[in-house]
């Protein structure tokens, strides 16, 4: 059911902005080298409101174009540079014998990559947009029981398999760029917490009980009531963050179903556009 949940989240989070790109990508090659593109909604809309005789429509939808694409591309990178950054300055920090101890230790989930940050306060996340690695503080370490230490590992080792902080970036990213889609911010976060508790559930199968991943989460909590975390959060995934609440009562109670809602609000704004631009296809073409 989660993992459903989340490629659905991830579906939308990701094809809608495609969409809305793609057209974009065409209404600027009709618009700059004059391709004679059929079947382009943002053409479609441009040439009807011309119609009625508003001609600046067109200079308006191509900033759209280019502030879509250039703050797109400029967050983008943005994030590589803070990521680039943010690794260097854990590597700096890094305990090198205990990284390598867990990696040995470890070794058997898929050569994951660590960085034992020497830092008496506790902090576990996965860094990394190409190339993930599992960040844990000495202070954690120490704190944590091997059972506990073990459910952290395959917590954050789900989030590296599945290239969670890029998708997670991707799409708050795309939420960030297209706020009159309203339904991306909310999906951006709902997905977020679906990787969290599908996250929860490897540690949960891997240690083959629920005691180790919950008694970690409550030591966390209790020593770190704002888990220890970079600039930009979004460029890792966090042991402990936000969705913390939903997890503990699901952990609590296993049977007991997380419902996530989306806004009726977002919903409907967001379908409003949508079927705006589609009612302006059909009446275009008809």
């Amino acid at each position: 059911m989660w993992k459903a949940r989340s490629k659905l989240l991830f579906t939308v989070g990701f094809g809608i902005p495609l969409l809305v790109f793609i057209q974009m990508f065409m209404y600027a090659m009709y618009k700059i080298f004059g391709w004679d593109i059929p079947f382009n909604l943002l053409w479609l809309c441009n040439h009807w409101m011309s119609r009625l005789g508003w001609l600046s429509v067109g200079h308006v939808l191509m900033a759209l174009v280019l502030l879509t694409f250039g703050g797109t591309g400029w967050l983008l990178l943005t994030r590589m540079i803070q990521t680039r950054a943010a690794i260097r300055k854990l590597r700096s920090m890094e305990d090198g014998a205990k990284s390598r101890e867990l990696e040995v230790r470890y070794r058997h989930l898929k050569q994951p990559g660590f960085i034992v940050v020497d830092k008496p306060s506790p902090a576990a996340f996965t860094i990394g947009l190409w190339k993930p690695c599992i960040v844990l503080s000495t202070g954690l370490l120490q704190m944590l029981d091997t059972e506990e230490e073990k459910a952290v590992v395959y917590h954050e080792a789900h989030h590296l398999w599945h290239r969670d902080p890029l998708k997670t970036t991707l799409l708050s990213v795309f939420a960030t760029m297209m706020p009159y889609i309203p339904v991306l911010k909310h999906t951006s976060k709902h997905y977020h917490i679906v990787r969290e508790i599908l996250a929860d559930n490897e540690a949960i199968e891997r240690t083959g009980n629920v005691a180790g991943i919950g008694s970690a989460l409550l030591k966390l909590i209790r020593a770190c009531p704002e888990p220890w975390q970079l600039r930009t959060s979004s460029i890792q995934s966090s042991f402990a963050d936000t969705s913390v609440n939903v997890r503990i009562t699901r952990l609590l109670d296993p049977e007991q179903d997380v419902t996530l809602t989306l806004p009726r609000y977002a919903v409907f704004i967001s379908a409003t556009v949508i079927l705006m631009l589609s009612v302006l296809f059909v009446w275009s073409i008809g």
